[in-house]
């Protein structure tokens, strides 16, 4: 075996070294199923009798040339076998033999392809172009190992329609493991990239061996087991040709050799597969901007040699597609945007989706205030920690509705009340207190600190009772700093309590911006009301 692979590998390596293909190798994989033909197989045709198993595959191949290709593959799948599956034939029936083995193969094969796998070019003199064939039908050959073992089930020496038990053992004590196997595939691939296809392939596997399925003297010695697959694969194509380099292969640099007919001999060529003209060293230059299309970063549109061939519309030094301001003249730093930053975050107010709060550059300029991964314009509680399910705000009852969602925050309810539960427990008698805020996040009004001592005299009477405070803002600033000022200024009030000895345990906060006004935000004495926490009292059932 070792020198039919060797054999068949001397055939193949000429071509592994001459690659002319845009990507000359590959890698996929594969999945379908596999089936065996043997002793314990029903009569070949009949499709009721199929006993299909998975099949996986993966491979590697080399792309020697537009017709020809060369790949290594690795398969496993199962075979197996079973008279009981059989009912119409009677021998099978008394015999009942069955086994079950894995199968594993390793194999190198030739692929043929007639078509091309792909397209020439239009130019006359030209090879091969970037663009595969929609449609590429195949066939390949090879030669590999195939690795099995198989379980049998004798069904005993007394009922096996007369096999006699010593067959049976002669096969035990002869079972082998591994055979010589010849793929034969016939497949058609399917373009979907240039450099993605999709195809199906069936492939019959010829082995010499009878082992297969453990079963020989005992069965039918002169009928050898085969088996076969059918898989959808997919297969991705990577790599570019190399340019031939001197030392012994130095006559590959003959003037006289031009690989890719544009008239710029090899020797002198910067791109020897890609036609091009002798005013550029034989390399393309499809919008004639000065910067050959293989370094090009924008082939088809006239550009900038400073920029790799790209355009600048605005002329601010930063090519179209890097600029996020595009027709405004801006800077580098900013991405061509203009240098207005008003929260000095390093990410320009034309592109800073949270301008007024110092932010991170990943986030678009939005910082993530409680670190629970979600900048703070997505996330629904800016300022106060919660899980993905939830847009990270909490769930304080665990009802399954976010805090910032549920009409009943405290206590367990259903979705069809929005929180709240079918029947809501007995007021405690005290509606909520409410605290009033200036513009700036610190300045709550003196009138607050009344009120404060008012809620703690509450708190102290009643030990029954805990507290929800809801922050709320006017419609002046931007969400989402209403929202994070909103958390804040209850989280303020939620900590000046806790500083007047209430348990923060009796105490539960979150922010609701500028959503919630009592009054319209059409006045200044209108917006001060709309600036506020309420702090609510509740009893837990």
């Amino acid at each position: 075996m070792r020198n039919a692979l060797l054999h068949l590998f001397s055939l193949l390596f000429p071509l592994l070294i001459h690659a002319q293909t845009p990507h000359p190798w590959e890698i996929g994989g594969g999945i379908g199923f596999g089936d065996y033909l043997g002793d314990l197989q029903a009569v070949r045709g009949n499709l009721q009798n199929l006993d299909l198993n998975p099949s996986l595959s993966v491979h590697f191949r080399h792309n020697s040339n537009n017709h020809f290709a060369a790949s290594a593959s690795l398969l496993y799948t199962g075979i197996s076998g079973d008279d009981e599956q059989f009912p119409s034939t009677d021998f099978r029936q008394a015999r009942g033999f069955s086994f079950k083995s894995p199968l594993g193969e390793l194999s190198i094969r030739g692929e043929i392809y007639p078509f091309g796998i792909y397209k020439p070019k239009k130019r006359q003199k030209a090879k091969l172009s970037n663009t595969r064939r929609s449609i590429t039908p195949y066939l390949s050959l090879g030669l590999g190992v195939a690795f099995f073992k198989p379980k049998n089930d004798w069904n005993g020496p007394d009922s096996n329609n007369g096999v006699s038990p010593d067959l049976i053992q002669q096969d035990i004590d002869g079972a082998k493991n591994n055979s010589f196997c010849l793929p034969l595939e016939l497949g058609t691939r399917f373009r979907i990239t240039d450099q993605f296809t999709l195809g199906i392939a069936a492939a019959f596997r010829y082995t010499p061996s009878d082992f297969l399925d453990g079963v020989s003297a005992a069965g039918n010695p002169a009928d050898k087991d085969q088996f076969y697959t059918v898989q959808a694969q997919g297969s991705y194509a990577f790599g570019k040709p190399q340019k031939p380099k001197g030392g012994k292969h130095a006559k590959d640099k003959d003037p006289a050799i031009d690989t890719d007919s544009d008239g710029v001999s090899d020797d002198n060529d910067d791109c020897i597969y890609t036609p091009g003209s002798n005013d550029r060293k034989g390399c393309p230059d499809e919008d004639r901007d000065g910067v050959y299309d293989h370094v090009d970063k924008c082939p088809t549109v006239y550009g900038l040699k400073t920029l790799n061939g790209c355009p600048d519309e605005d002329e601010d030094g930063v090519a179209d597609y890097e600029d996020n301001c595009l027709g405004l003249k801006g800077v580098a730093a900013y991405r061509g945007c203009p240098p207005v930053d008003r929260d000095k975050d390093g990410v320009a107010d034309a592109e800073d989706l949270c301008p007024d709060m110092l932010g991170q550059l990943r986030w678009k300029g939005c910082p993530d205030s409680d670190g629970d991964g979600f900048p703070d314009n997505k996330d629904g509680c800016p300022g106060i920690a919660g899980p993905a399910l939830f847009k990270g705000c909490p769930d304080s009852d665990g009802d399954g509705i976010s805090d910032k969602e549920d009409e009943c925050p405290t206590i367990a309810g259903i979705l069809i009340k929005k929180g709240c539960p079918e029947a809501l427990p007995p007021s405690p008698g005290v509606s909520y207190k409410a605290l009033y805020f200036n513009s700036r996040l610190e300045d709550w009004q003196v009138t607050s600190m009344l009120t404060l001592e008012e809620i703690v005299h509450i708190l102290n009477a009643d030990a029954t009772l805990f507290v929800r405070i809801e922050g709320h803002t006017d419609n002046t600033g931007r969400e989402p700093a209403n929202d994070l000022l909103a958390e804040k200024r209850a989280q303020k009030c939620r900590d000046n309590l806790v500083s007047r000895g209430i348990a923060i345990e009796r105490l539960n906060y979150i922010g609701l911006g500028s959503k919630k006004p009592i009054v319209p935000n059409d006045t200044p004495a209108n917006r001060q009301l709309n600036r506020r926490v309420e702090v609510h009292f509740y009893r837990k059932n």
